[in-house]
Order: structure tokens, then C-alpha cells, then sequence
């Protein structure tokens, strides 16, 4: 029997419909990690203590989680050094400093904390932001060598949108480098004026610093106000839970985006090309800027083997290659050549090579493995436009002299 075109119709959309719903749970369920409480006599009927209830559980869960996810005690104990560090950052940005109406600047890797893929060459700031109101970032451009302010909008899933953004080559700065920017929905009256749009998802601003040589460099200060002026309130039962569960999300998903990726590129290690099973919707749980192009891989490397990475040099100010752990943190770099940028890198006809090693070579650009078998390789291009794709070579290391 024919099905009628009307038929057809409905089955397409009601096809669509199931297809659109599981790309979104499967998201949902990538990204976070259901945790079910027994009830506790004590929290009563305060949402809030059932939110800290449920934040405390997550960090029980992740303990187990990380000691799954990692193949020795060496790697295990770092993941709690690491647990620590991202339940600190998550209480601070979205509990303390967590009000959209009094938004205030976190720093993410202040003193001891690393995650999400920090660089040595890098400081990062985040605020809790709202469509409901209109906001003022000002401040002094220091002497960063790229400084950018990019807003984050939600996925179906939940995962971060980037959303628009500035940097330095398109803002204006007076004499002194001082500067404003206005967060709005709509633009400024001035067309000369600094902005960045506000879309009906916006939930927060990054700001990131990047240095060739942080130490003794004059950093960059901002501060950020709501134009619209809400008078204060101390947090009540529902607002407490609200930023609690907000803490609870980022931190369940801050470690879950880090675990789901090692296992993804652990599994075709040495490799610049990511794996099928990568979805470019998965970065969103890392923050992506407009103004970074990332390459990178998983590195494996036995005592006498040795990671060449070999590359056009890009015609951008900053680029890097450094390496991480599993946890998506940078190596401690006391005494350990573990990241470079091309102010370190030494390049030949237009060409740069790298060597990640647990040797040092007798020459050239060299990473130290600092005792790690393996983890992760980030290459960041800044402000690049279309550089090519570095490549990846294993090799022994008694062969390095002879490979060119």
C-alpha cells in the first residue's frame, strides 16, 4: 500500500524528532554523572543542605572515578591533588563569587590550582553573568602580550557555547592602556565603544592573559560591575542550593570532560589526527576561544622512545607546545623544560621540530616526559589563520640524530 506524502511527513519529522532527542541525552549523559543520595535526618527540608549533600557526594564519586581512570598510584594521587584543586575553583567561582548580579573575577589557576588545559603562559579569569543585565569590564592592559575576553552561551546539552569575543588587536586602549568594554544585548550608543553582546544562553565571561615570559611582567587588572545596579540581598535557602548545584555541575563536569578525553586519545596515542569517536560539540566542556587553534594528542613513550613533533612555524605573535597530565594539567615545570613558545624555539627555514623525551637530546628543542609514560600534547597557534597542521613522528631515541 502507498504511503500518502502527508504519511510521509509526519514519519520523517517523528524520525528527526527521536534522532535530535538522543543527540541531546547522549550529550547529557556525556557530560554529567547522575549521583543518587540516601535522605539524611539532619538537612530537614533546606534545599541548600540537600545541595551541599549532593556536592559532597560528588567528591566521593570522583575519588572513585579518578582511581578507575588511572593505571598507577603516581597518576591516582595526583587526580586527588587535582579533585582538590577543582573542588576549590568550583566553589569559589560558582559559590562565593557565584551572583550574576554581583558578579566578581575568579581566578582559575590562582597559586596551586590547575585544570581544563592550563597553560604556563597563561592566566585565567572568569565571571558569572546574566542577560538581565548590562555590565563594565574596566581595567589596564599591563603588559600582556595577548589579552582577550571571551562570553559563553549553553548548548542543548549543556556544554559551553562560545559566543563572541575580543582581544587586544581589535579593542581600544588609551595612552596609558587603560580600557572599558561594555556586556550588553545591545550596542553601545558610541560605535567606538568596546562590547560584546549578550545572547539569551550567556552565563559567563573568560578573560585570558598570555605571556612568552610571565615572570616580572606587569599583569593586566580588570574589574567588572553591573550597570544596572540590583540592590544587594543576602543569599536565601533556594539561592544557596541554586549556586551549590551550579558548583556540583561544574565540578562533575570539569572531571568527566577530562577522563572522557584522555580515554578517547589514549586509545590511538602519537597521533595529531583526533579520534572518530570525537565529536566537535565535546569541546565545548573545555572552553574554546575564537582565537586559539588547538592541536594536540596523547603521547605514549616508552625509556627509549622518543615523540618528534615537526611543523611550518605559523605566522601568528604566540604559539606553544607543552605537555599535561592526565587530569589536563600542565607538568610541574620546577627544574623540567615542559612547555615552550616561540620565544624558546629554536626554527630553521621557516620549519620548527620538538622533541618529547625522557632523555635530553644533545640539541634542539626538547620537552621533558618529566616521568611520565604518558599524558597529554597541546599545541596552541594564537590568532592563526589557517596555519597547517603540525605532524608526529615516534621514534628511538638512539635514532633522533639521524631523522631529519
Amino acid at each position: 500500500m502507498e504511503v500518502l506524502p502527508s504519511v510521509k511527513n509526519v514519519m520523517f519529522g517523528f524520525i528527526l524528532l527521536v534522532l535530535v532527542v538522543g543527540a541531546y541525552l547522549l550529550g547529557s549523559v556525556q557530560s554529567r554523572k547522575v549521583i543518587s543520595i540516601p535522605p539524611a535526618q539532619w538537612a530537614g527540608d533546606s534545599d541548600s543542605a540537600q545541595a551541599w549533600r549532593e556536592f559532597t557526594a560528588s567528591l566521593e564519586a570522583a575519588g572513585e572515578s579518578v582511581f578507575a581512570a588511572a593505571p598507577d598510584e603516581a597518576e591516582r594521587l595526583d587526580g586527588l591533588q587535582y579533585l582538590a584543586q577543582l573542588a576549590s575553583a568550583s566553589l569559589e567561582m560558582k559559590l562565593a563569587k557565584g551572583s550574576a548580579a554581583q558578579p566578581e573575577f575568579t581566578d582559575w589557576m590562582d597559586g596551586y590550582r590547575k585544570f581544563l588545559g592550563d597553560s604556563p603562559d597563561a592566566i585565567y579569569h572568569t565571571a558569572e553573568l546574566s542577560p538581565d543585565y548590562r555590565y563594565e569590564i574596566s581595567g589596564n592592559r599591563g603588559e600582556a602580550q595577548y589579552l582577550g575576553f571571551m562570553i559563553y552561551g549553553s548548548q542543548l546539552n549543556g556544554w559551553n557555547r562560545a559566543a563572541a569575543n575580543i582581544s587586544n588587536e581589535a579593542m581600544s586602549f588609551d595612552a596609558e592602556g587603560d580600557f572599558t568594554i561594555l556586556l550588553a544585548s545591545n550596542p553601545p550608543e558610541n560605535a567606538g565603544e568596546n562590547w560584546l553582546k549578550l545572547d539569551d544562553d550567556a552565563h559567563m565571561i573568560m578573560v585570558r592573559q598570555y605571556y612568552h615570559h610571565r615572570e616580572g611582567k606587569l599583569q593586566a587588572t580588570f574589574n567588572i560591575r553591573n550597570l544596572d545596579a540590583p540592590q544587594y540581598r543576602p543569599a536565601n535557602d533556594v539561592q544557596l542550593a541554586m549556586s551549590l548545584r551550579k558548583a556540583t555541575s561544574f565540578f562533575n563536569d570539569t572531571l568527566s570532560g577530562a577522563i572522557a578525553l584522555g580515554e578517547m586519545l589514549s586509545a590511538a596515542p602519537n597521533r595529531i589526527d583526533p579520534p572518530k569517536s570525537y565529536s566537535p560539540e565535546f569541546g565545548g566542556v573545555f572552553y574554546p576561544t575564537f582565537d586559539n587553534e588547538y592541536f594536540g594528542s596523547w603521547f605514549y613513550l616508552e625509556d627509549d622512545e622518543a615523540l618528534v613533533i615537526e611543523g611550518e612555524v605559523p605566522d601568528v605573535d604566540y604559539w606553544s607546545v607543552s605537555l599535561q597530565n592526565r587530569w589536563m594539567q600542565s607538568f610541574d615545570d620546577r627544574h623540567r623544560q615542559v612547555g615552550l613558545n616561540n620565544h624558546q624555539i629554536t626554527t630553521e627555514n621557516g620549519r620548527y621540530r620538538v622533541v618529547v623525551s625522557h632523555q635530553k637530546p644533545s640539541s634542539g628543542n626538547w620537552l621533558d616526559a618529566a616521568g611520565n609514560r604518558e599524558g597529554l600534547l597541546a599545541i596552541r597557534y594564537q590568532l592563526s589563520q589557517g596555519s597547517s597542521k603540525p605532524e608526529l613522528r615516534l621514534l628511538k631515541f638512539a635514532d633522533l640524530v639521524n631523522a631529519r
